[in-house]
Protein backbone atom coordinates (compact mmCIF):
# COMPACT_ATOMS: atom_id res chain seq x y z
CA UNK A 1 0.00 0.00 0.00
CA UNK A 2 2.80 2.41 0.91
CA UNK A 3 4.57 1.79 -2.37
CA UNK A 4 1.38 2.40 -4.36
CA UNK A 5 0.75 5.70 -2.60
CA UNK A 6 4.39 6.73 -3.16
CA UNK A 7 4.15 5.96 -6.89
CA UNK A 8 1.04 8.11 -7.21
CA UNK A 9 2.67 10.99 -5.33
CA UNK A 10 5.80 10.79 -7.52
CA UNK A 11 3.79 10.82 -10.73
CA UNK A 12 1.83 13.88 -9.59
CA UNK A 13 5.01 15.71 -8.58
CA UNK A 14 6.69 14.92 -11.92
CA UNK A 15 3.72 16.21 -13.90
CA UNK A 16 3.71 19.41 -11.84
CA UNK A 17 7.31 20.08 -12.88
CA UNK A 18 6.18 20.80 -16.48
CA UNK A 19 4.43 23.96 -17.60
CA UNK A 20 1.10 23.55 -19.33
CA UNK A 21 2.51 24.98 -22.59
CA UNK A 22 5.14 22.23 -22.72
CA UNK A 23 2.42 19.84 -23.81
CA UNK A 24 1.37 22.00 -26.82
CA UNK A 25 2.68 20.51 -30.07
CA UNK A 26 3.91 23.42 -32.16
CA UNK A 27 3.57 23.12 -35.95
CA UNK A 28 6.75 22.46 -37.89
CA UNK A 29 7.66 25.57 -39.93
CA UNK A 30 7.10 25.17 -43.67
CA UNK A 31 10.50 25.41 -45.40
CA UNK A 32 11.14 27.95 -48.14
CA UNK A 33 11.83 26.88 -51.70
CA UNK A 34 14.46 29.16 -53.18
CA UNK A 35 14.74 29.40 -56.96
CA UNK A 36 18.37 29.89 -58.11
CA UNK A 37 17.40 31.27 -61.54
CA UNK A 38 16.48 34.91 -62.18
CA UNK A 39 12.95 35.51 -63.40
CA UNK A 40 14.41 38.34 -65.50
CA UNK A 41 16.47 35.84 -67.50
CA UNK A 42 14.82 32.43 -67.25
CA UNK A 43 11.53 30.59 -67.48
CA UNK A 44 11.49 28.06 -64.63
CA UNK A 45 9.02 25.15 -64.54
CA UNK A 46 8.16 23.78 -61.09
CA UNK A 47 6.37 20.64 -59.87
CA UNK A 48 4.62 20.75 -56.49
CA UNK A 49 4.20 16.99 -56.31
CA UNK A 50 7.91 16.42 -56.89
CA UNK A 51 8.95 19.52 -54.93
CA UNK A 52 11.51 20.45 -57.55
CA UNK A 53 12.38 22.43 -60.64
CA UNK A 54 11.55 20.37 -63.73
CA UNK A 55 13.33 22.56 -66.28
CA UNK A 56 14.57 26.06 -66.94
CA UNK A 57 15.57 27.91 -70.11
CA UNK A 58 16.32 31.43 -71.25
CA UNK A 59 13.12 33.36 -71.89
CA UNK A 60 14.36 34.55 -75.31
CA UNK A 61 15.08 31.10 -76.76
CA UNK A 62 11.77 30.82 -78.63
CA UNK A 63 9.36 33.05 -80.57
CA UNK A 64 6.15 31.18 -81.41
CA UNK A 65 4.28 28.26 -79.85
CA UNK A 66 2.24 25.82 -81.96
CA UNK A 67 -0.61 24.02 -80.20
CA UNK A 68 0.07 20.29 -79.98
CA UNK A 69 -3.20 18.71 -78.88
CA UNK A 70 -4.74 16.34 -81.42
CA UNK A 71 -7.32 18.85 -82.63
CA UNK A 72 -5.36 21.99 -81.69
CA UNK A 73 -4.41 24.63 -84.24
CA UNK A 74 -3.79 27.79 -82.20
CA UNK A 75 -0.54 29.73 -82.39
CA UNK A 76 0.82 31.82 -79.53
CA UNK A 77 3.59 34.39 -79.11
CA UNK A 78 6.33 34.35 -76.49
CA UNK A 79 4.91 37.10 -74.28
CA UNK A 80 8.04 37.15 -72.11
CA UNK A 81 9.67 39.00 -75.03
CA UNK A 82 6.88 41.61 -75.30
CA UNK A 83 5.96 40.21 -78.72
CA UNK A 84 2.97 41.26 -80.76
CA UNK A 85 1.67 40.55 -84.26
CA UNK A 86 -0.83 41.53 -86.92
CA UNK A 87 -2.51 40.20 -90.02
CA UNK A 88 -1.80 42.27 -93.18
CA UNK A 89 -4.77 40.73 -94.96
CA UNK A 90 -2.50 40.22 -97.99
CA UNK A 91 -1.31 36.95 -99.55
CA UNK A 92 1.54 38.47 -101.62
CA UNK A 93 4.51 37.46 -99.45
CA UNK A 94 7.21 39.39 -101.35
CA UNK A 95 5.01 42.47 -101.61
CA UNK A 96 4.98 43.07 -97.85
CA UNK A 97 8.07 45.12 -96.97
CA UNK A 98 6.95 47.25 -94.01
CA UNK A 99 6.02 46.45 -90.43
CA UNK A 100 2.50 47.80 -90.81
CA UNK A 101 -0.59 45.64 -90.36
CA UNK A 102 -4.16 46.78 -89.80
CA UNK A 103 -4.08 45.70 -86.16
CA UNK A 104 -0.99 44.75 -84.15
CA UNK A 105 -2.00 43.12 -80.87
CA UNK A 106 -0.68 41.09 -77.96
CA UNK A 107 -1.82 37.68 -76.74
CA UNK A 108 -4.02 37.76 -73.64
CA UNK A 109 -2.14 36.83 -70.45
CA UNK A 110 -5.17 34.76 -69.40
CA UNK A 111 -4.10 32.19 -71.98
CA UNK A 112 -7.46 32.36 -73.75
CA UNK A 113 -6.75 30.73 -77.12
CA UNK A 114 -9.66 32.56 -78.70
CA UNK A 115 -7.86 35.85 -78.05
CA UNK A 116 -4.43 35.42 -79.62
CA UNK A 117 -2.65 37.90 -81.86
CA UNK A 118 -2.44 35.36 -84.68
CA UNK A 119 -6.10 34.48 -84.30
CA UNK A 120 -7.95 32.55 -86.99
CA UNK A 121 -5.19 31.97 -89.51
CA UNK A 122 -7.34 29.24 -91.09
CA UNK A 123 -10.92 27.98 -91.01
CA UNK A 124 -11.15 24.60 -89.28
CA UNK A 125 -14.93 24.42 -89.05
CA UNK A 126 -14.79 21.50 -91.51
CA UNK A 127 -12.07 19.35 -90.00
CA UNK A 128 -11.77 17.21 -93.12
CA UNK A 129 -11.46 20.20 -95.45
CA UNK A 130 -9.93 23.17 -93.62
CA UNK A 131 -9.47 26.43 -95.50
CA UNK A 132 -6.00 27.97 -95.23
CA UNK A 133 -6.08 31.71 -95.80
CA UNK A 134 -2.28 32.03 -96.22
CA UNK A 135 -2.27 35.70 -95.25
CA UNK A 136 1.00 37.43 -94.39
CA UNK A 137 1.46 38.24 -90.71
CA UNK A 138 3.90 40.77 -89.29
CA UNK A 139 5.66 39.56 -86.15
CA UNK A 140 7.29 42.05 -83.79
CA UNK A 141 9.81 39.81 -82.01
CA UNK A 142 9.84 42.02 -78.94
CA UNK A 143 12.69 43.39 -76.88
CA UNK A 144 15.35 42.12 -74.50
CA UNK A 145 15.73 43.11 -70.85
CA UNK A 146 17.53 46.31 -71.91
CA UNK A 147 14.80 47.30 -74.34
CA UNK A 148 16.80 46.40 -77.47
CA UNK A 149 14.54 45.21 -80.29
CA UNK A 150 14.76 41.68 -81.68
CA UNK A 151 13.39 43.03 -84.97
CA UNK A 152 10.55 41.97 -87.23
CA UNK A 153 9.64 38.94 -89.31
CA UNK A 154 6.89 38.33 -91.82
CA UNK A 155 5.32 34.90 -91.95
CA UNK A 156 2.64 32.85 -93.68
CA UNK A 157 1.12 29.92 -91.84
CA UNK A 158 0.63 27.82 -94.95
CA UNK A 159 -1.19 24.78 -93.61
CA UNK A 160 -1.60 22.18 -90.88
CA UNK A 161 -1.40 18.73 -92.38
CA UNK A 162 -0.68 15.31 -90.86
CA UNK A 163 -0.11 16.96 -87.47
CA UNK A 164 2.56 19.23 -88.95
CA UNK A 165 2.49 23.01 -89.35
CA UNK A 166 4.00 24.41 -92.55
CA UNK A 167 5.33 27.97 -92.38
CA UNK A 168 7.13 30.43 -94.68
CA UNK A 169 9.02 33.37 -93.17
CA UNK A 170 11.61 36.05 -93.91
CA UNK A 171 12.87 39.47 -92.94
CA UNK A 172 10.73 42.37 -94.15
CA UNK A 173 13.22 43.06 -96.97
CA UNK A 174 12.80 39.45 -98.17
CA UNK A 175 16.23 38.38 -96.96
CA UNK A 176 16.77 35.28 -94.82
CA UNK A 177 13.77 33.54 -96.39
CA UNK A 178 12.92 30.04 -95.19
CA UNK A 179 10.29 27.32 -95.31
CA UNK A 180 9.94 25.24 -92.17
CA UNK A 181 7.89 22.37 -90.80
CA UNK A 182 6.83 22.14 -87.16
CA UNK A 183 5.54 18.70 -86.13
CA UNK A 184 3.16 18.46 -83.18
CA UNK A 185 4.43 16.85 -80.00
CA UNK A 186 1.45 15.53 -77.98
CA UNK A 187 3.55 15.36 -74.80
CA UNK A 188 3.66 19.17 -74.73
CA UNK A 189 1.04 21.91 -74.76
CA UNK A 190 2.88 23.84 -77.48
CA UNK A 191 5.90 23.20 -79.66
CA UNK A 192 8.20 26.18 -79.27
CA UNK A 193 9.73 27.56 -82.47
CA UNK A 194 12.56 30.08 -82.89
CA UNK A 195 13.31 32.16 -85.99
CA UNK A 196 17.04 31.98 -85.25
CA UNK A 197 19.39 30.24 -87.71
CA UNK A 198 16.72 29.70 -90.31
CA UNK A 199 14.31 28.26 -87.75
CA UNK A 200 14.86 25.75 -84.97
CA UNK A 201 13.09 23.76 -82.26
CA UNK A 202 16.05 23.71 -79.87
CA UNK A 203 14.19 24.90 -76.76
CA UNK A 204 11.02 23.19 -75.56
CA UNK A 205 8.79 23.44 -72.49
CA UNK A 206 8.83 20.23 -70.44
CA UNK A 207 6.30 17.40 -70.71
CA UNK A 208 2.90 18.87 -69.82
CA UNK A 209 2.28 16.15 -67.21
CA UNK A 210 5.39 17.09 -65.22
CA UNK A 211 4.94 20.73 -64.16
CA UNK A 212 2.40 22.94 -62.39
CA UNK A 213 3.54 26.51 -62.97
CA UNK A 214 6.14 28.53 -64.83
CA UNK A 215 8.00 31.39 -63.14
CA UNK A 216 8.54 33.93 -65.88
CA UNK A 217 8.08 37.47 -67.06
CA UNK A 218 5.13 38.00 -69.39
CA UNK A 219 3.06 40.67 -71.07
CA UNK A 220 -0.30 41.73 -69.66
CA UNK A 221 -2.66 44.67 -70.00
CA UNK A 222 -2.70 47.22 -67.16
CA UNK A 223 -4.55 50.51 -66.92
CA UNK A 224 -2.65 53.79 -66.68
CA UNK A 225 -3.62 56.90 -64.70
CA UNK A 226 -6.09 57.83 -67.44
CA UNK A 227 -7.67 54.36 -67.30
CA UNK A 228 -6.28 53.53 -70.73
CA UNK A 229 -5.38 49.86 -71.34
CA UNK A 230 -1.61 49.59 -71.73
CA UNK A 231 0.59 46.55 -72.49
CA UNK A 232 3.09 46.06 -69.68
CA UNK A 233 5.81 43.57 -68.78
CA UNK A 234 5.34 41.88 -65.40
CA UNK A 235 7.06 39.07 -63.47
CA UNK A 236 5.17 36.25 -61.85
CA UNK A 237 3.76 32.74 -62.31
CA UNK A 238 1.72 31.24 -65.14
CA UNK A 239 -0.04 27.93 -64.48
CA UNK A 240 -0.04 24.84 -66.68
CA UNK A 241 -3.17 23.64 -68.47
CA UNK A 242 -5.16 21.32 -66.23
CA UNK A 243 -4.21 23.34 -63.13
CA UNK A 244 -6.63 25.62 -61.27
CA UNK A 245 -6.02 28.22 -58.56
CA UNK A 246 -7.89 30.11 -55.87
CA UNK A 247 -6.54 33.16 -54.04
CA UNK A 248 -6.95 33.92 -50.34
CA UNK A 249 -5.82 37.28 -48.94
CA UNK A 250 -7.63 36.99 -45.60
CA UNK A 251 -6.93 33.62 -43.97
CA UNK A 252 -3.48 33.31 -42.34
CA UNK A 253 -1.33 30.98 -44.43
CA UNK A 254 -0.81 28.58 -41.52
CA UNK A 255 -4.58 28.26 -41.02
CA UNK A 256 -5.48 27.25 -44.57
CA UNK A 257 -6.44 23.57 -44.54
CA UNK A 258 -8.15 20.97 -46.67
CA UNK A 259 -11.39 21.65 -44.81
CA UNK A 260 -11.40 25.16 -46.35
CA UNK A 261 -11.42 23.94 -49.95
CA UNK A 262 -15.18 24.18 -50.51
CA UNK A 263 -15.05 27.89 -49.64
CA UNK A 264 -12.90 28.77 -52.63
CA UNK A 265 -13.63 29.60 -56.25
CA UNK A 266 -10.98 28.24 -58.59
CA UNK A 267 -9.78 29.67 -61.89
CA UNK A 268 -7.93 27.92 -64.71
CA UNK A 269 -6.78 31.16 -66.33
CA UNK A 270 -3.09 31.01 -67.13
CA UNK A 271 -2.39 34.09 -65.00
CA UNK A 272 -4.52 32.98 -62.01
CA UNK A 273 -1.43 33.33 -59.79
CA UNK A 274 0.06 36.14 -61.82
CA UNK A 275 2.25 38.95 -60.54
CA UNK A 276 0.32 40.98 -57.95
CA UNK A 277 1.58 39.04 -54.90
CA UNK A 278 4.19 41.77 -54.66
CA UNK A 279 4.23 45.55 -54.76
CA UNK A 280 6.84 48.07 -55.89
CA UNK A 281 7.59 50.95 -53.58
CA UNK A 282 10.59 53.25 -53.10
CA UNK A 283 12.59 51.35 -55.72
CA UNK A 284 12.04 48.08 -53.87
CA UNK A 285 9.84 45.00 -54.30
CA UNK A 286 7.84 43.93 -51.24
CA UNK A 287 6.11 40.55 -51.13
CA UNK A 288 2.54 40.48 -49.82
CA UNK A 289 2.73 37.69 -47.27
CA UNK A 290 -1.06 37.69 -46.85
CA UNK A 291 -1.50 36.52 -50.47
CA UNK A 292 -1.96 32.76 -50.46
CA UNK A 293 -2.78 30.54 -53.42
CA UNK A 294 -4.62 27.21 -53.25
CA UNK A 295 -3.56 25.10 -56.22
CA UNK A 296 -5.36 22.04 -57.58
CA UNK A 297 -3.08 19.90 -59.75
CA UNK A 298 -3.84 17.45 -62.57
CA UNK A 299 -4.24 14.59 -60.06
CA UNK A 300 -6.76 16.52 -57.93
CA UNK A 301 -4.23 17.15 -55.17
CA UNK A 302 -4.44 20.47 -53.35
CA UNK A 303 -1.57 22.66 -52.19
CA UNK A 304 -1.29 26.01 -50.50
CA UNK A 305 1.47 28.38 -51.59
CA UNK A 306 2.68 31.86 -50.83
CA UNK A 307 5.67 33.83 -52.06
CA UNK A 308 8.13 34.97 -49.41
CA UNK A 309 10.90 36.84 -51.23
CA UNK A 310 11.72 38.52 -54.53
CA UNK A 311 15.42 38.83 -53.76
CA UNK A 312 18.06 36.12 -53.76
CA UNK A 313 18.30 34.74 -50.22
CA UNK A 314 20.70 31.89 -51.00
CA UNK A 315 23.70 33.04 -48.98
CA UNK A 316 26.15 30.83 -50.91
CA UNK A 317 24.99 32.15 -54.29
CA UNK A 318 27.19 34.79 -55.99
CA UNK A 319 23.97 36.64 -56.89
CA UNK A 320 22.87 36.86 -53.24
CA UNK A 321 20.65 39.91 -52.66
CA UNK A 322 19.81 40.49 -56.33
CA UNK A 323 16.19 40.96 -57.38
CA UNK A 324 14.28 38.40 -59.42
CA UNK A 325 15.21 35.27 -57.48
CA UNK A 326 11.91 34.07 -56.04
CA UNK A 327 11.29 32.17 -52.81
CA UNK A 328 8.03 30.60 -51.72
CA UNK A 329 6.47 28.22 -49.23
CA UNK A 330 4.05 25.46 -50.14
CA UNK A 331 2.41 22.50 -48.46
CA UNK A 332 0.10 19.73 -49.61
CA UNK A 333 -3.37 19.90 -48.08
CA UNK A 334 -4.51 16.48 -46.90
CA UNK A 335 -7.87 15.42 -45.57
CA UNK A 336 -7.69 14.80 -41.83
CA UNK A 337 -10.11 12.18 -40.47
Amino acid sequence: MYRAILAILLSVSLVSCFKENDFVIKPIPIPQTKIPYSIYEYQTYFSLNDSKIIAHSNYADWDIGFESTESGYHIILNSSRFMYAGNTGVTNFNGITTNIADTMIFDRSSGNLDSTAIGDWADFSDVQNPIFYQKVYIINRGVDENGTSYGFKKIIFEKLENNTYYIHFANLDNTDEHFFQVPKDPSRNFVQFSFENGGNLNTQQPDKELWDFNLTKYTTILYDNNNAPTPYMVRGALINSGISVAKDTITPFESISFENISNYTFSSKQDAIGYDWKTYKNDNYIVKLNYSYIIKDRSNNYYKLRFTDFYNSIDTDPNFGEKGYLSFQFEKLDYVK
